[in-house]
């Protein structure tokens, strides 16, 4: 039982040998396994860390791109904008300038005006220079104000400026006044000379001039209108839709006369063609006698007349006068 004992004792220590060899050997495969297992961990956790810290550095490569393409946005919005405000400031400043030199403009015409109105147009053609020319307008249709009243106006840079008496109410505006004759106090049987170069006051009657006229019409087109009032106040009119003079080498004809339109009749186209006359020129076609001096006129006569807007200003009805 002993021996029994013993054999059983030695078995069963031998197994418990090989289970502590065992166990010893499964711990050490764990050891490995765990090794291993926590080696492969360390290097995914460090391939994923490799991998964010790449992403994350092309994340931050292409924030930074788009905060520079942001910068470079508002640097030049900042540009566009300083540029654009530079820009609305010299507008303004321009536009007080501009209305600044217009309000002087319109006060020293005014004034200059006043000064010129006391003195003879003749005289007026004469002393004129480059400070009028400066102030001038192309013509009564082209004055920035649009009142009616005593303007310098220049038609071109060639001519010398001139005072004209601008209507800019009847039938429209635009209208250069060349004859004004309204209570008689202006004696108009006059020579050749004064009606070539226009006689009386801008600020009275007065004849603008046939050189004038003949410059202003060869200039460009222009259109007639001839207002008439009885002294019963009865008014009339007579509008021409082209008018023009030729040359004082021509005798100033009457070269051009449009359409008539009107409630004071056509009595203007039988005169169309005719030459200027005076008392001291005769270029009608009366063979006895001289319609100027007859009919104490001056005009485009021809046997003798149907208008004589130059006659004597009477209260009458006679040929002499202002028909």
């Amino acid at each position: 039982m002993k021996a029994t004992m013993k054999q059983d004792r030695e078995i069963f220590e031998s197994k418990l040998a090989g289970v502590t060899r065992s166990i010893i050997l499964l711990e050490k495969t764990m050891d490995q396994n765990l090794t291993k297992q926590q080696t492969q961990l360390n290097q995914m956790l460090q391939d994923k860390w490799n991998e964010m810290k790449a992403a994350m550095k092309q994340d931050r490569e292409i924030v930074d791109q788009k905060l520079a393409g942001v910068t470079r946005s508002i640097i030049q919005q900042e540009k566009t904008l300083d540029q654009n405000l530079t820009n609305v400031k010299t507008q303004l400043i321009q536009m007080l300038t501009e209305q600044t030199v217009h309000a002087k403009r319109k006060k020293m015409k005014q004034e200059i005006q006043k000064l010129i109105s006391k003195n003879d147009l003749a005289g007026v053609r004469v002393s004129s220079g480059l400070y009028l020319q400066s102030i001038s307008s192309r013509s009564c249709k082209e004055e920035p104000s649009k009142e009616t009243g005593k303007y310098i106006l220049q038609p071109t840079d060639k001519d010398e400026p001139f005072v004209g008496y601008c209507e800019q109410t009847v039938l429209g505006e635009g209208w250069l006044v060349f004859q004004y004759r309204y209570d008689g106090s202006l004696d108009f049987f006059r020579n050749w000379t004064e009606y070539r170069n226009g006689f009386g006051s801008i600020d009275g009657e007065f004849w603008l001039g046939l050189e004038q006229l003949h410059s202003l019409t060869a200039a460009r087109k222009h259109e007639l209108l001839v207002e008439l009032k009885d002294f019963d106040g009865n008014y009339k009119y007579a509008r021409y839709e082209e008018f023009a003079i030729g040359s004082e080498k021509d005798q100033y004809p009457l070269a051009k006369l449009g359409a008539y339109t009107g409630t004071a009749g056509d009595s203007l186209h039988g005169h169309k063609g005719m030459k200027f006359s005076t008392k001291d020129r005769d270029n009608d076609n009366s063979p006895n006698s001289s319609c100027a001096v007859e009919f104490k006129g001056a005009w485009w006569y021809e046997k003798c007349h149907s208008s004589n807007l130059n006659g004597l200003y009477r209260n009458s009805e006679s040929g002499e006068n202002m028909v």
